[in-house]
């Protein structure tokens, strides 16, 4: 029985649209953490791109906070997760047997190098483990319980005779103190 609670049609379009989340916040949180880390250890920094890379930085943040959250469909944290912690797997496999940390950089344009580099060295297996973990709780999987109508109130039955009277209360007592 849980495992039709998982598949319901309600609760499959719940993961349909966080899918559909997942896949868009990839680039937001890799561009957010890329550009904010970068920007902000920069060797000669301005107070404005400080302010902008410091803001990239925290929209990342809340972005992976947001997409953690138990309201949201577990997809949403789980496609990015697998995303991030796969690129990171890959770097740390890449270092162990070739000794560098160029991963795909004949991909990646020389200007995003400096961006790209530090994502995958600092932020991409955090991220990746921090979205994943918040993927594995079983109760974000299910569907929430159907909305239950109300019970019609029950029908007062009809009285044919009268309640009596309760009898009347005892005197009292005076007291002699």
């Amino acid at each position: 029985m849980p495992l039709l609670e998982v598949f319901s049609v309600r609760n499959g379009v719940r993961h349909l649209i966080g899918a559909g989340a997942g896949v868009l916040a990839v680039p937001l949180i890799g561009t957010g953490l890329a550009y904010g880390d970068a920007e902000r250890f920069n060797t000669a920094p301005q107070i404005s791109v400080d302010v902008i890379a410091m803001a990239a930085f925290a929209g990342a943040l809340v972005l992976i906070g947001v997409l953690a959250g138990s309201r949201v469909s577990p997809m949403a944290s789980l496609l990015p997760g697998l995303v991030f912690t796969g690129a990171a797997g890959a770097v740390i496999g890449r270092v162990y047997t070739y000794g560098d940390m160029r991963l795909w950089n004949e991909l990646v344009p020389p200007g995003y190098l400096p961006y790209y580099e530090p994502f995958l060295a600092r932020w991409a297996l955090v991220a990746g483990l921090v979205l994943l973990v918040a993927s594995l709780f079983p109760s974000r999987w299910r569907a929430r319980p159907a909305r239950s109508t109300p019970p019609p109130p029950p029908e007062e039955e009809a009285v044919d005779e009268e309640t009596p009277e309760p009898p009347p209360l005892p005197k009292r007592i005076p007291s002699r103190y």
